[in-house]
């Protein structure tokens, strides 16, 4: 897991690309997660299928933002710090509250 520094060229050590696997293995949890509500379609009907596409969205969502910036976040890295995603934490603690409270929504509306 090395990166190029862009003033010298030489390897740095970084723990971007980690950390971009880390969030991919969280969007993968909170899809699994979301569609663990699709499996209701036969009892609640396509209700239930609101948190599901709304979990894999968002799980689609944080995937894509993490892999997008993770160039940035390499050439932060090698130049001496990086700035934490608190955006992207935040983003996924309101998917998740979301994500509860559209599953609770469509077992109480069935």
């Amino acid at each position: 897991m090395t990166a190029i520094s862009e003033g010298s060229g030489e390897s740095v050590e970084t723990q971007v690309d980690r950390t971009v696997l880390s969030w991919a293995r969280t969007a993968a949890t909170l899809a699994i997660v979301a569609l663990l509500f699709a499996r209701w379609a036969i009892d609640l009907g396509p209700i239930a299928f609101l948190p599901a596409t709304f979990g894999v969205g968002a799980a689609i969502l944080i995937w894509l933002l993490t892999r997008s910036r993770a160039t940035l976040r390499r050439a932060q890295f090698a130049s001496g710090g990086t700035t934490p995603p608190l955006w992207t934490a935040v983003g996924l603690c309101a998917t998740i509250l979301i994500l509860a409270g559209t599953g609770l929504l469509a077992l109480l509306l069935h």
